[in-house]
């Protein structure tokens, strides 16, 4: 039995914690176990992660409960754990609080609430001397229970309250409490059976019958209900809900039944998962085809599915891992390759995990696997609700599926024996965590828990990233092509359009060319169904006054404000700031505020107005924030419903309907002209995965029109040449000159401070720790973010490019970034700058 325990808990700290393990939980206390410790004032929950008979540590505390009867996290997920923590530079107990559902790491939080004060008295002053302190009491004057931090942040609208909480309770007008957070449950429901006495007793029970159908057919017909279930399922309690509903009465018929002995009741655990039927219905993806109504027809694998699937399954048989690319034109039957390719390894006794960029998708392929392999299957994305997700993860744990599909995170499910890792659409920048650590890239983590678990990375993309081609093509993955479309449908016919031409002839309608609007109208005449992309929400960018040139900013963020002209609103889509929109220049009073850039909302309300018969549905974040709302507009769009789908990203990738004939993209200018490396790679692959969505069927060819105003950019012309190679070697040879991925890492390390000149002063300090630019890394800044301002904090930058030549694992710069980053602690460790690592950074 060990006597000490090594803890990772969830703190930003690169140290794991020495507790004593008491005598009591003798046994009880293995590498990743849960349990409950002492830290500070506080309890947190963290992870066994090591266990010692001696330690060097002084007065070491004990451990207060063990959580876990068996480890919560395997070997192999420790270990990937554990390479997460190193490569992305973030802390154990971090990155292992990422691997679980919410709720499953009880620990105590902070309650802040208001002395007994006069709030009036005391305000005005505060006001003059510390404003963020009078905001913060009267923020609390409203909930006299108290909050939790996270809330009075929100409320006050700042992210670092701590030094005003202390300030606060030093004058004595705050107080704290402890308290623990409420952990994640199995939701429990009455359940009910035939009592176990009266099925034993045949007589007894036919008697019982008799009676009930004479004197009382509601109790008759509860229990035939519960004799069947007692029949198909012996032993088992079912949901008197259930039980209730389909007999349609009350629960006094329960009751009733329960005072003759004829059943017995018992609490029992229930699901919340989400459904995985019954909402699909219309959706379709790859050569997959299904109506209201309509089964799934067989599948004929034509001659690159079948070698694709064939060396797949081979290479999983053998249990040994490898990385395959996928490189398969849209609509040439990647999702079959999969689903193939996954029943393969099922039938080997190993298990799946299925990966998709968007919840959206996730929703699409949900039906689509349910028919191939049944109920075994698990759904894991943000859109479910903490219990649900609970649910899911908790019968994943328990054996109880085969194949886990989801969005990022469902790369941490706790399968056992994993055979196969699929990350489809691989080159979409969404599978990159970005809002907290460990800021790991999905795609590239997937193939390293493949790596542990001696399981196969298949990665899938029409338009693959850089990276991913780049090591196929130097032998680090197999490249495997499917280079025609399924069911012979052909590919689209792709028209450009320049803007600035048609603008000087006069052949623009506000952001739509009359060329568009034309095939539009043909389109529809046919009854057919168009799909127009436009990767902007909102009306408007801004607004800007026509006089001094005004735009109105984000208080928090330093960002001009989107205009949503529906309601009117003025909204951040950094940090959710929303006002109503005024109507004159509060500079200079000018009414003339005009409404330059192109949203969504405009465009729906200029299709409105050029095709006044068209039925539209617009989708994007503003339209799908509410649960369920992805599956009903594109079960209306499948149906019939619409004539036609507008949207952002939602609609450019995985959608796959037979009846879409035209693909319009209002501006393929939006991505192309940001400032990022990565602009021209990302508009070709936005460009040509929108184009796929066109003609996927045989009986007709797609149109796709685009419009812009750069069309001899190279990225332009290679995706209407529909010719990949071409962009590739295009992008290749300016990254290699320029020392960028895949020829580098970007590392970008991050100072976040309320004031300014500290987070400045922070990022100077910290890179005067670091060492000079050498063979393995160059050091660049530090600098201004280029939003320099977000959520009320000021940003300074450090990046630094890793070159995987000299430093293949990028274990030189963490050894470097370890160093500087104890060295800082130990100088600079009361600040409340925050420092963030971005390892393999997607944008600055």
């Amino acid at each position: 039995m060990p006597t000490y325990a090594l803890i990772a808990l969830p703190i930003p700290v690169f140290t794991l914690f020495t507790y004593a393990v008491p005598t009591r939980f003798g046994g009880m206390v293995h590498r990743g176990i849960r349990v409950t410790v002492p830290f500070g004032k506080r309890t947190l929950t963290g992870v066994v992660v090591d266990e010692a008979d001696h330690t060097d540590v002084a007065e070491v505390r004990e451990l207060i409960d063990v959580l876990d009867a068996q480890p919560l996290f395997s070997e192999e997920i420790l270990r990937f754990a554990e390479w997460m923590s190193e490569y992305y530079v973030s802390p154990m107990g971090e990155t292992l609080r990422t691997m679980l559902p919410y709720g499953t790491t009880p620990e105590s939080t902070q309650r802040i609430s208001i002395a007994a004060i006069d709030v009036d008295a005391i305000v005005p002053e505060l006001r003059r001397t510390a404003p963020r302190q009078a905001a913060v009491l009267l923020a609390l004057s409203d909930h006299p229970n108290g909050v939790t931090i996270p809330f009075l942040q929100r409320k006050v609208g700042a992210d670092n309250l701590h030094s005003q909480l202390a300030a606060l309770e030093s004058k004595g007008y705050i107080e704290r409490t402890i308290e623990m957070e409420k952990a994640s449950r199995p939701k429990r429901v009455r359940g009910a059976r035939v009592a176990s006495a009266l099925l034993g007793d045949e007589p007894a029970l036919h008697r019982l019958f008799d009676e009930l159908d004479r004197a009382a057919p509601k109790q008759a017909l509860v229990m035939s209900q519960l004799f069947a279930e007692s029949e198909r399922s012996p032993g088992v309690f079912h949901p008197v809900a259930e039980i209730l509903e389909r007999a349609k009465t009350s629960d006094s018929v329960i009751k009733a039944l329960l005072d003759r002995g004829a059943i017995e009741l018992e609490m029992i655990d229930v699901s919340r998962e989400e459904v995985l039927s019954g909402g699909d219905e219309g959706l379709e993806d790859d050569n997959y085809e299904s109506t209201l109504g309509d089964q799934v027809r067989d599948f004929v694998l034509n001659d690159d599915q079948r070698r694709a699937v064939e060396t797949i399954s081979a290479q999983v048989a053998s249990r040994e891992f490898k990385t395959f690319l996928l490189h398969g034109v849209t609509g040439s039957g990647k999702t079959q390759v999969y689903i193939e390719s996954i029943r393969a390894a099922i039938a080997g006794g190993r298990t799946a995990i299925m990966l998709v960029p968007e919840i959206g998708l996730t929703l699409q392929l949900v039906e689509r696997f349910r028919e191939a392999f049944g109920d075994r299957i698990a759904v894991l994305h943000s859109r479910l609700s903490d219990g649900e997700r609970f649910d899911a993860w908790r019968r994943v744990a328990a054996g109880g599926c085969d194949v886990v599909i989801g969005a990022r995170s469902a790369l941490f499910a706790p399968l056992r024996n994993v055979g196969i890792i699929v990350i489809d659409e691989e080159h979409e920048a969404s599978y990159k965590q970005y809002d907290q650590q460990p800021r790991y890239h999905a795609r590239d983590a997937a193939v390293v828990r493949a790596q542990i678990e001696g399981a196969v990375a298949v990665l899938g993309s029409a338009t693959p990233s850089i990276e991913s081609y780049h090591n196929a093509e130097r032998g680090k993955y197999q490249l495997l092509e499917l280079p025609v479309r399924v069911d012979n449908a052909r590919e689209p016919v792709i028209v450009i359009v320049d803007t600035l031409t048609a603008r000087r002839q006069r052949l623009m309608r506000g952001s739509l060319s009359v060329r568009m609007l034309n095939d539009v109208r043909a389109r529809l005449d046919k009854g057919e169904g168009v799909i127009l992309f436009q990767n902007r929400r909102g009306f408007a960018t801004r607004l800007e006054c026509g006089t001094c040139s005004h735009s109105p900013m984000c208080p928090s963020c330093a960002v001009t404000l989107t205009f949503h002209k529906h309601r009117h609103e003025l909204r951040c889509h950094y940090c959710g700031y929303c006002r109503k929109a005024e109507t004159q220049c509060v500079v200079c009073g000018s009414l003339d505020l005009r409404q330059p850039g192109v949203g969504t909302q405009r465009v729906e309300e200029e299709l409105a107005e050029h095709l006044p018969g068209a039925r539209i549905v617009r989708m994007d974040q503003d339209t799908t924030s509410r649960k369920g709302a992805h599956r009903k507009i594109l079960s209306r769009f499948a149906n019939g419903e619409v004539d036609i789908l507008l949207g952002t990203q939602m609609v450019a990738k995985g959608l796959d309907f037979s009846r879409v004939s035209l693909v319009g993209v209002v501006s393929a200018d939006t991505q192309l002209l940001l400032p990022d490396f990565r602009a021209s790679e990302r508009t070709f692959q936005l460009l040509t995965q929108v184009a796929g969505r066109a003609g996927r069927r045989s009986e007709v060819q797609g149109e796709v029109v685009i419009q812009t105003a750069h069309p001899e950019h190279p990225a332009v012309m290679a995706a209407f040449a529909k010719n990949y190679r071409q962009m590739y070697d295009d992008e290749v040879r300016t990254r290699r000159q320029l020392n960028y991925p895949p020829f580098s890492r970007f590392i970008v390390i991050e100072f976040r401070s309320a004031d300014q000149k500290d987070a400045e002063q922070a990022a100077r300090q910290f890179r005067a720790l670091m060492p000079a630019s050498g063979p393995a890394f160059e050091i660049l800044g530090p600098s201004a973010a280029l939003i320099w301002k977000l959520r009320n904090l000021y940003r300074y930058q450090i990046v630094v490019k890793n070159h995987k030549a000299q430093d293949p694992g990028g274990k030189i710069f963490a050894r470097s970034f370890a160093n500087a980053y104890e060295a800082y602690r130990q100088k600079h460790g009361k600040t409340t700058v925050q420092v963030i690592v971005d390892v393999d950074a997607m944008g600055m």
